[in-house]
Order: structure tokens, then sequence, then C-alpha cells
């Protein structure tokens, strides 16, 4: 294998890349595999603190996306198609962006990710942080 082919496979961004995707992945496996039974291994913090959890019922939201069922996943949780929408999009960045930066490895490719990733988090997440916002 070329030195700088090697050393490019090796750089920390392609790494992160890499690491984020797999998460992604294990994400959206996690949120299919239990989107029938329901009975998610991972529990909830909301049951301590309901009145104060504005995440409550997003893994079921995003079974509920999954399966086309957006209306059911609203009721769920009002955010959560915003924020499946964020992580969707991540997955296909990390997609994209690994090969763009493979071809062409430049810190613009890194600038324009890390770009796009913010402006998208402040979309996904804006109605989150407002909700926190008015519970404080």
């Amino acid at each position: 294998m070329n030195t700088k082919y090697k050393k490019l496979l090796q750089s920390d961004y392609l790494i992160i890349n890499t690491l984020f995707f797999i998460l992604l992945s294990l994400l959206f496996i996690y949120s299919f595999a239990f989107s029938n039974s329901g009975a998610y291994p991972i529990k909830s913090n909301c049951i301590q603190f309901p009145e104060l959890c504005i995440s409550k019922g997003l893994s079921r939201a995003f079974s509920q996306i999954l399966s086309g069922n957006f209306e059911k996943a609203i009721q769920l949780n009002p955010y959560s198609l915003h924020i499946f929408l964020f992580f969707a999009l991540q997955f296909l960045f990390r997609t994209v962006f690994f090969i763009f930066f493979y071809k062409f490895p430049t810190k613009r490719i890194i600038k324009v990710d890390i770009s796009l990733s913010f402006l998208l988090f402040i979309y996904a997440f804006a109605p989150f942080f407002v909700k926190l916002a008015s519970i404080t």
C-alpha cells in the first residue's frame, strides 16, 4: 500500500468519522431491532423526573420512524423527527465525507463537514434546547 494512502487512512479525521459511522449504525440497529417488541434493554431515566425529561419516548419514536409511523413518533416525542433527521443525515455525511476526504484530503473538506454538522445540530436540537430552557 502506498505510504500516502496508509498515512491518510490513519488520519484522525477518518478514524473519528469511522467511529461515528459505527455508532450511528448501532443506533439505527438498536431502534430497528426493538421496533416490534418494544422491549428496550436500556431503561429510561425519565421515570424518576418525568416533568424534566424532554427525551421521553425517543427510542420508541425512532423505532416508529423506522417503521414509517411518523404520527405515532410525534405522539411519543414531539422532537423525534428533527432529532432523527440529524442522525440520519449524519449517517449519510459520514459516508460522503469519508469518500471525499479519501479522494481529496484537504482541510476544506473537514471544515465543510464541521460547518454543516454544526448547523444541522442547531436546527435539529433547537426545539429541544428551548424546551429545556423553559423548564429551568
